[in-house]
């Protein structure tokens, strides 16, 4: 009867009503989640490797996060520029992430990176929702030709296939208008600035009206001064071994304490001029070496990144003291 069907046509709506609204709070729980864990500092966890680099090496991932963990951090970027993204094939970068989620998923949250050839992009986007994910790290990508808009393109792509909140992670490219064309948008809730250009960086902030994050991308060095440029929080590696140091400069930051900030900031100098030798070629392989002299899981990078020398690996024995002790 017309009757019934008008009540199964008014349920269907309702349900599908409910769904949406279900699906609406979901994702604000989501955003305001990460909003806050930006606002603090985020490590990109290493991903150790077994000694012939052929397998991701899980037991001493899951070691290392509950060390991060334990430690207070917070925030996690699983399969960044340090955790060898472009080294991971798209099962190893599932691994990775189910096995941040499954260590750190309670404690923190849990946002990994995105920067493959955009069809598996797009299958790794749809993948970090159901295994349970916080968010997304939109990174750069590395390849010939590369221009401003397609970089946004390659972004959109990624964003329509799932509603999980983004972080943009700004690294040369997008233009800052383009980028800001992109702010505006819901599920867009921070964004990394990984340039050494301060007054760009000041300028962004200043033209952006979203009410996003903006975080310094490039770590302890940078950090106090792109605070004073607006900055919430910072990116870090160097936590990797020493979460301790980084978590007391953002406790500084956040306290107006600049002149200490600095101070313990220059004490990561050494360290971060060994990771930025040869063009910045071991910026990981220092953060990994780092880690095994602590008895964490570090290993060796898979090409085409290479190992310390034997001139770094003997200055990054001198260097790391100055980070092992911080007053709280």
């Amino acid at each position: 009867s017309r009757d019934v069907i008008g009540l199964i046509v008014q349920c269907r709506a309702a349900e599908s009503y409910n769904l949406r609204q279900s699906r609406n709070r979901r994702i604000m729980g989501r955003k305001q989640s990460l909003n806050e864990a930006v606002r603090g500092v985020g490590v990109t966890p290493a991903t150790p490797f077994g000694d012939d680099l052929t397998e991701v090496d899980f037991a001493g991932l899951k070691g290392n996060l509950r060390f991060l963990v334990e430690s207070g951090v917070e925030m996690f970027y699983p399969a960044g520029n340090t955790g060898e993204v472009m080294s991971l094939s798209a099962e190893e970068w599932t691994g990775v992430v189910e096995v941040a989620v499954d260590v750190a998923g309670r404690e923190a949250c849990v946002v990994p990176g995105i920067s493959h050839e955009l069809p598996v992009a797009v299958e790794l986007a749809r993948r970090a929702s159901g295994l349970g994910a916080d968010g997304l790290l939109l990174m750069p990508r590395t390849q010939p030709y590369i221009s401003s808009k397609g970089l946004i393109h390659y972004w959109r792509a990624i964003r329509d296939v799932t509603d999980l909140p983004v972080v943009l992670y700004l690294r040369g490219l997008p233009d800052l208008d383009d980028l800001v064309e992109e702010l505006g948008d819901d599920d867009v809730v921070a964004c990394k600035y990984a340039d050494k250009d301060i007054s760009r960086f000041a300028s962004a902030v200043s033209a952006d009206d979203s009410g996003i994050a903006w975080t310094c991308g490039i770590a302890e060095r940078y950090a106090p001064y792109f605070w004073r440029a607006g900055s919430v929080g910072f990116t870090s590696g160097l936590a990797n071994f020493a979460p301790a140091l980084s978590l007391r400069l953002q406790q500084l930051l956040e306290d107006g304490q600049s002149e200490p900030a600095e101070e313990l900031s220059l004490r990561c100098l050494p360290f971060e001029e060994i990771r930025a030798r040869n063009g910045d070629s071991f910026n990981v392989a220092a953060v990994k070496a780092a880690m095994d002299r602590i008895g964490l899981a570090g290993g060796r990078v898979r090409p085409p990144l290479v190992d310390l020398d034997e001139a770094a690996a003997h200055d990054l024995t001198r260097a790391l003291p100055s980070l092992e002790t911080v007053e709280v």
